[in-house]
């Protein structure tokens, strides 16, 4: 059915904390090796492709005409109130 809404936020929330919680408390090295740079420009990357995986996973994103999600996914990271990062693309 067709409804104004993107994405149920419950869903949405869920499926953020899932992709967050592979960092949580954690040496990003020890989760990428030492020979990756784990910057906040990597680190949105890493996040919105663990954000595209689950919507492929909860076949949110679908490979044939039905689309539950259509959109564009934007992660932001902050490591200040003056440092952030962005990475944004289409969600298939």
């Amino acid at each position: 059915p067709e409804c104004n809404w993107v994405i149920d936020i419950g869903a949405a929330s869920e499926m953020v904390a899932d992709v967050l919680k592979q960092f949580n408390y954690k040496n990003l090295d020890d989760v990428f090796g030492d020979e990756v740079m784990t910057t906040t420009e990597f680190m949105c990357k890493a996040v919105f492709d663990g954000i595209v995986k689950k919507l492929k996973e909860k076949q949110m994103i679908n490979e044939g005409d039905e689309k539950l999600f259509e959109g564009w996914i934007k992660v932001t990271l902050w490591e200040s109130h003056k440092a952030w990062a962005s990475f944004e693309g289409p969600a298939s």
